[in-house]
């Protein structure tokens, strides 16, 4: 086997045993398979494991958010500022999850889907109270939001975000036209 895809094995394996996809003591036998018995447990630095239940956690809390959000924007008297600062908080929190899961090579479309959602809800809301009226700069704003999805698509190579943003694009574009 060329050396190339044996690396590329290797790495993959290293991964599986790093995010507990094989049972160690697999990745161990294929480690030493490929390696022709010249994997050294030493060198691979131990990767510490964010726990199943805070995962968990997370996911249920940032899944509590958008109804929270739609409830604070659509069926509330709360001012402007305050329904801001309730959203901006928000996106900052699922940021921030996305973030720490990421640095720990995980990736939480639930966190993602609701950031992006919130962010939506943000402009929108904000294009709404500034510019009253005006269909242009919610037109403005919204293509502006597809363009954050297009690109945290092809960042985290998700191809529902790709997806989502050009077919905002698509309908905007369509509904200006037709």
């Amino acid at each position: 086997m060329e050396q190339k895809r044996k690396e590329i094995i290797i790495n993959e394996i290293k991964y599986w045993k790093q995010t507990r996809l094989l049972p160690e003591q697999y990745c161990d036998f294929l480690l030493a398979l490929y390696t022709e018995g010249n994997h050294n447990n030493d060198v691979d630095q131990p990767t510490k494991q964010v726990p199943t239940w805070a995962v968990r956690f997370t996911m249920i809390l940032i899944g509590i958010f958008l109804p929270f959000a739609l409830l604070v924007i659509y069926f509330t008297e709360l001012s402007f500022v305050l329904q801001t600062l309730i959203l901006s908080l928000f996106v900052i929190i699922c940021l921030m999850t996305v973030l720490f899961f990421a640095q720990h090579k995980m990736l939480t479309h639930i966190a993602l889907i609701v950031g992006a959602l919130s962010l939506l809800l943000l402009s929108i809301r904000a294009c709404d109270v500034y510019f009253s009226g005006s269909t242009t700069a919610l037109a403005i704003t919204v293509i502006c939001n597809c363009f954050v999805w297009l690109l945290i698509g092809w960042r985290f190579s998700l191809m529902y975000f790709v997806i989502s943003g050009v077919v905002g694009i698509i309908l905007l574009f369509s509904s200006f036209f037709i």
